[in-house]
């Protein structure tokens, strides 16, 4: 991985290929590993794109100075990064969960300098930080997909709406290293931190680059009714809220219909101009 300094923090980065920027933000206690798991296949079946994975402060290679501590000072850190990462250039953003979070903080900050957003079941609290979320539904149920969770895996089987072996395999390769690898300390005090700060948390004007704001009907975590709550202020995202899908919407739940959706975004963000390149500013 590459680093580069951003207000004191050597904050980590991997890039894959050339083109039109995208800037790729996972969610809590993940890292960019889960987030290339989810997302590379469909990069290689639409090219041109330079995709910026980024560990955030406290996760990954990212260290997290005692100094931040508040959601605010993780979004001053991407905000930052993209200006050193892409100087002027137009760039997109794709962010999952607590991620998708920190996707729509930079699209009501950033909102000229953006080509387009994907919102990928998105943590998006209210000002208690707290989501509206269904109760929890395993719908297809495999007892014997479990048999050798480790202790810190337990949790899988009760997050699950489609349980499976194919599931556990999953999780377990792209999702339970970060997670063992974050900074429980950094993680606790941004854990008590204010959601987004009042110039972000509003609505803002409706933003009209190609986005889309995917959903997990069954979504325990985040839920699924505050992301559609964002349909004025982006008229131009395709919404979807699919059965059978939590918060492991991606490679894990619904792999084709998300894999589907999010290449449509990319086409769409792709006929921006005539020739079908992509504008700058």
């Amino acid at each position: 991985m590459n680093t580069i300094d951003v207000q004191g923090i050597p904050v980590a980065y991997l890039e894959r290929g050339s083109g039109t920027p995208i800037l790729l933000i996972h969610g809590w206690q993940g890292d960019h590993r889960y987030m290339m798991a989810d997302l590379e296949s469909v990069f290689e079946t639409v090219p041109g794109w330079r995709r910026v994975y980024v560990d955030l402060p406290g996760h990954g290679a990212t260290p997290a100075p005692e100094w931040l501590a508040s959601n605010a000072h993780v979004i001053s850190v991407l905000v930052d990064l993209s200006a050193a990462l892409f100087g002027e250039e137009r760039f997109a953003v794709a962010g999952n969960s607590w991620g998708g979070y920190f996707a729509l903080a930079l699209v009501r900050s950033l909102r000229q300098r953006l080509l387009g957003a994907a919102l990928l079941v998105p943590w998006l609290p209210d000002a208690k930080r707290e989501c509206d979320v269904p109760e929890h539904r395993t719908l297809v149920r495999d007892p014997d997909a479990f048999g050798d969770l480790a202790p810190d895996e337990e949790w899988i089987p009760d997050r699950l709406v489609e349980q499976s072996r194919r599931a556990v395999e999953l999780i377990r390769r792209d999702d339970m290293p970060s997670i063992r690898a974050a900074d429980q300390e950094a993680l606790a005090r941004l854990e008590e931190s204010d959601p987004l700060p009042p110039s972000m948390a509003a609505p803002g004007p409706p933003f009209e680059g190609p986005s889309v704001i995917l959903t997990g009907r069954q979504d325990a975590t985040v839920g699924y009714h505050a992301a559609w709550g964002l349909r004025d202020e982006f008229p131009r995202a395709t919404f979807a809220s699919l059965d059978l899908a939590g918060h492991w919407l991606g490679r894990v739940e619904r792999p084709e219909p998300f894999q589907a959706l999010v290449r449509d975004w990319l086409d769409r963000m792709g006929l921006a101009t005539h020739d079908g390149s992509h504008p700058k500013t």
